[in-house]
């Protein structure tokens, strides 16, 4: 019988890549196109959102330092990894500052809160005086008002404004005083809010340095701070219309998601509706033939 040759051969696979033809010189050719190279983005191109975690930045930093303690790395892959170490640690800073202020905006809300009602109550108050003081014509009481009312849209921009990445230090901080008892606190009533003291009368050099601790002393430069910017026109001399902006705005909005979520609903009872008189329409014309 006749031995078929073509059984000893192999086939070729036709998933196995096709080897590459030798070029004219008896040289194989190179691949078509280099190989892509990853480019790392500058601090500046990236968001804040896109950083990765603070564990996994420290990971990629510590292999990255490993890699630049080698002897035997070449000159411009050095340099390359010298660089992106010098971006991973600027992502490090980034990303530690962003969880600072993440932590203390959530623990601070709550007492900025009622510091911001608080100024906002004694703005209120401080505008109907000095209306007053205007109108009986009394210069002395409007001149105190003005001043007043200055300093608590300073303070007003003061919560605002504060840096997230420093403990907040309160303009109303509770009174060193013992509490008062039982009897005496159904007697007397709540004092009237008023303005802290904080920037008029103006502290002394030496006020500063033998009154002033150090977190009152920080709190006296951030209001001097903030009474620059306003000055130069950076912050709103009005900042209680801003807040007031805020709250109509979150009202809006949550009245037209309200509104959103009970029409979708009134169209989701709709359609059953219709769904309901189609199958039912269907039933009586089936049984009418």
């Amino acid at each position: 019988m006749p031995v078929d040759n073509k059984k000893g051969k192999s086939r070729s696979s036709p998933y196995k890549k096709p080897k590459p033809k030798p070029s004219q010189d008896g040289e194989q050719a190179g691949p078509s196109r280099p190989r892509p190279t990853h480019k790392i983005p500058t601090v500046e191109q990236r968001s804040g959102d896109a950083l990765p975690g603070i564990s996994k930045l420290k990971g990629q930093i510590r292999q990255t330092k490993r890699l630049l303690a080698k002897d035997t790395l070449e000159p411009g892959l050095r340099v390359q990894t010298q660089r992106r170490l010098t971006s991973l640690e600027a992502d490090l800073a980034n990303a530690m500052k962003r969880d600072v202020e993440k932590k203390n905006g959530a623990k601070y809300h709550m007492v900025k809160f009622f510091e911001r009602q608080k100024l906002l109550r004694i703005i209120k108050r401080l505008q109907r005086k000095l209306k007053e003081a205007e109108e009986s014509k009394s210069d002395k009481k409007s001149d105190k008002y003005k001043e007043e009312l200055d300093d608590t849209r300073i303070m007003m921009n003061y919560v605002l404004n504060f840096p997230n990445t420093e403990k907040y230090i309160s303009l109303f901080p509770p009174s060193s005083t013992s509490e008062p008892s039982s009897a005496s606190t159904t007697t007397t009533k709540e004092p009237k809010l008023s303005v802290p003291p904080l920037l008029h009368p103006t502290p002394t050099s030496q006020q500063l340095e033998e009154e002033y601790d150090k977190s009152s002393k920080r709190r006296y430069e951030i209001l001097l701070e903030i009474r620059g910017l306003m000055q130069q026109g950076k912050l709103s001399e009005n900042p209680e219309e801003e807040v007031k902006k805020e709250k109509k705005e979150k009202i809006s909005l949550v009245s037209t998601e309200d509104r959103f979520t009970s029409k979708s609903k009134k169209d989701g009872e709709k359609g059953e509706e219709e769904e309901e008189d189609d199958f039912f329409e269907n039933e009586e014309e089936e049984e009418e033939e």
